[in-house]
């Protein structure tokens, strides 16, 4: 029988009363003051300091006030479990505007896993008969009618394939490795979709779309309409279950597989297939030194910097270290373990960027707030579809961080950090080219193959399932 929000959260009870409201999870290196940086950069958004511990949750610079911090948002949680607080459309629209980017749960020291509870916070008031707010309300109706929060039809789901000539990877019978697209690369996003999914044909993958694929979920998770997201999980891991390997090129969507799916499938039962983002393979072959780089006159001498999505960064990050907890037998000596595994992780997508500045000659250069410390783009947790201006602003922040060391180029590797950011940048001016790792290497025609890959090679587990 599926989980409810409250179930959850009763679950996480023990996690939400480890907060001793120290409040670390404000800043982005927190435990690291003396940090040297970039220091005051007079941006669209106004001046920030770029150096030391810095504010780092957007919904606490955004609102400013405790309770739209993380600590007020887990100290709310404790009320509703203790009864010194009923859920209320009050309470509803403190917990709503929050990106859950996970900043806190990284910062926090005691471990708490504050995306989780806030998530399950979330689910536990719109069971109590709270409404969601009437723009979560459209989008949870859209998905319910037309199983995506777009409106799209759902036979003009693929017509990116079509139209792009990968109409034959569309119910590709004969596959055991399948590509789930996702909603925003299927009706928005479609370069995201169609370099992704030539990048395989490069490669040689004998790949299929399922038809039958829907929304992940992944809004409906994050929102806290569990019920819908459950019903849309039910339906993709009936879609995917004859599958090996599903690999994405959406964040938020491999997240919502890999991570949510599990939490909150039955008791006992596993996802049925390996999941992988398709720049794990791309880093993995490079490394196997079976692709490389063409150099590119247009490219060669560009400033290029990354964006860590949260889905794909901090909430794996974060998943991964959780897992290593629990199974540790000596945190003291595991701690170092659990460290290495995380900065590897985080390595994945650096491995091309780097590959790329010696191949191509681009300048690969950082931005301050990188990795666990890495300021999201505003775009997830239900903000981006209710509350657009806060979502966009946080996105020009990122943009001012870009613009401190110099990027022509802002990568990211979500069609919705690309949405969020491209928006941005357009609307206050940021001067950047916005796009994807991915992207980039099939629209300049970068791909340089030393050695084709065997089907093997496409089914090797991601670096989180290798001990």
């Amino acid at each position: 029988m599926a989980k409810t929000g409250m179930e959850r959260l009763q679950e996480l009870k023990k996690e939400i009363f480890k907060c001793i409201h120290c409040k670390a999870c404000k800043f982005a290196y927190s435990g690291e003051p003396d940090r040297e940086g970039i220091g005051e950069y007079a941006g669209k958004q106004g001046t920030v300091l770029y150096e030391g511990m810095v504010d780092a949750c957007p919904a606490g610079i955004e609102y400013g006030w405790e309770a739209f911090w993380n600590a007020g948002k887990i100290w709310i949680a404790r009320s509703i479990l203790t009864g010194d607080l009923e859920f209320t459309e009050e309470v509803r629209d403190v917990i709503m505007p929050c990106i859950t980017c996970g900043q806190c749960s990284a910062q926090c020291d005691n471990k708490i896993p504050t995306v989780d509870i806030i998530e399950s916070l979330r689910a536990a008031c719109i069971e109590s008969g709270v409404p969601m707010i009437e723009k979560h309300e459209l989008v949870d109706r859209l998905v319910k009618e037309l199983n995506n929060p777009y409106g799209g039809k759902a036979e003009e789901r693929f017509k990116w394939a079509k139209d792009a000539g990968l109409g034959k990877y569309v119910d590709n019978k004969d596959a055991k490795i399948a590509y789930y697209v996702g909603c925003t690369a299927s009706y928005r996003q479609i370069e995201v979709a169609i370099t992704t999914a030539k990048l395989f044909e490069l490669l040689g993958m004998n790949f299929t779309i399922i038809g039958d694929e829907v929304c992940c979920g992944s809004p409906f998770f994050r929102i806290g309409a569990v019920d819908t997201a459950q019903e849309l999980m039910n339906k993709n891991l009936e879609a995917f279950k004859n599958v090996k390997m599903l690999y994405f090129s959406c964040a938020g969507c491999y997240r919502t597989f890999t991570i949510d799916y599990p939490k909150w499938m039955p008791e006992g039962e596993e996802l049925p297939f390996k999941t992988q983002h398709a720049f794990e393979l791309v880093a993995r072959l490079i490394q196997q030194e079976k692709i490389k780089f063409k150099p590119n006159k247009e490219l060669k001498g560009k400033v290029v910097t990354y964006h860590d999505p949260c889905h794909t960064g901090r909430h794996f990050a974060v998943d991964m270290e959780q897992d290593m907890i629990r199974e540790s037998k000596n945190l003291l000596i595991d701690s170092r373990k659990i460290k290495e595994k995380i900065e590897e992780w985080y390595e994945v997508p650096r491995i091309i960027l780097r590959k790329l500045a010696e191949d191509v000659g681009i300048v690969f250069k950082e931005m301050y707030r990188i990795k666990l410390d890495s300021m999201c783009c505003g775009a997830g947790g239900g903000v981006r579809a209710g509350y657009p201006e806060f979502s966009l602003r946080t996105a020009s922040l990122r943009c001012d961080e870009a613009n401190a060391v110099g990027a022509d180029i802002l990568t990211t590797e979500c069609p919705f950090c690309w949405r969020n950011l491209s928006d941005a940048n357009d609307m206050y001016n940021h001067g950047m080219k916005v796009m994807g790792i991915l992207q980039m290497i099939t629209e300049y025609n970068l791909l340089d193959m030393a050695e084709k890959p065997k089907e093997d090679d496409f089914l090797t587990p991601s670096i989180r399932d290798i001990e």
